[in-house]
């Protein structure tokens, strides 16, 4: 496996963790740089002081969020060095870049525009938000798609990759396990809500309640869009139905 390097932006928060970790490799004579961050000054020279003058062959972004992509085009422009992210990059594109290639895999359900980076040879994956290394990855109404993201991890999980490279917190050295963690949490997830409509209609303030309790409002705002996208897959899967702004259960257990 090639040297990977971490070097995270000084956003921390209860989105973000201890902040955004932008990936460098080593591809031989040049490196290739992944999720450059905030648009932050203090980001931008602690990266240019960690490439200790090496050469970028190319800047990748896993999805186009705020703490993700701002720095990009700022970071890359010295480097003359091109920035690729989706829609540009599409499912099963390879990047070449000294030594090495990575292919891209389109994995919407975070973000519509989300991206995951393959080394193949070294079953290493650079997961973005789709997975974390603490935690859970928020797939937020109106942007975030359930369906879609359960299939992106089943699309990763079939790769069977050894280590992740999150987009926070630490990597992930028991990738097929914590794979299994995040699409068993969001179905259960799912059921919670399935079931707290089933106790009876409510608009998404009063199910967020029945499944999350009380929450600072920070968080329940993050609470409700959150349950939000879990109703509509149940919609579009027919069991939950939707008049105005609430939420009613179609059908019965078993029906």
């Amino acid at each position: 496996m090639p040297a990977i390097t971490r070097v995270v932006a000084p956003n921390p928060g209860p989105y973000t963790g201890p902040g955004t970790n932008t990936w460098i490799v080593d591809a031989g004579p040049v490196s290739v740089v992944i999720d450059p961050g905030p648009d932050d000054e203090s980001h931008l020279a602690a990266l240019n002081q960690r490439l200790a003058g090496k050469t970028v062959g190319v800047v990748l972004v896993t999805h186009s969020h705020p703490d993700h992509l701002p720095l990009a085009e700022r970071f890359a422009a010295p480097h003359h060095a091109s920035v690729r992210r989706h829609p540009e990059l599409r499912d099963g594109d390879v990047v070449r870049a000294g030594n090495l290639s990575l292919t891209a895999l389109h994995t919407p359900g975070h973000s519509a525009d989300h991206l995951c980076f393959l080394l193949p040879g070294d079953g290493a994956v650079f997961t973005g938000d789709l997975i974390l290394g603490q935690g859970s990855s928020m797939v937020t109404y109106p942007e975030g798609d359930v369906a879609a993201y359960l299939r992106s991890l089943e699309r990763l999980a079939a790769l069977r990759p050894r280590i992740l490279f999150p987009g926070h917190w630490d990597p992930v050295r028991e990738a097929m396990a914590k794979i299994e963690e995040y699409r068993r949490h969001r179905l259960e997830r799912e059921a919670q809500v399935l079931a707290a409509v089933r106790k009876g209609p409510g608009t998404p303030a009063e199910l967020t309640r029945r499944v999350y309790g009380e929450l600072e409002e920070k968080l329940m705002v993050a609470a409700e869009m959150t349950l939000r996208a879990h109703l509509r897959k149940l919609v579009d899967d027919g069991l939950v139905r939707e008049r105005g702004e609430v939420y009613e259960p179609v059908g019965t257990v078993g029906a």
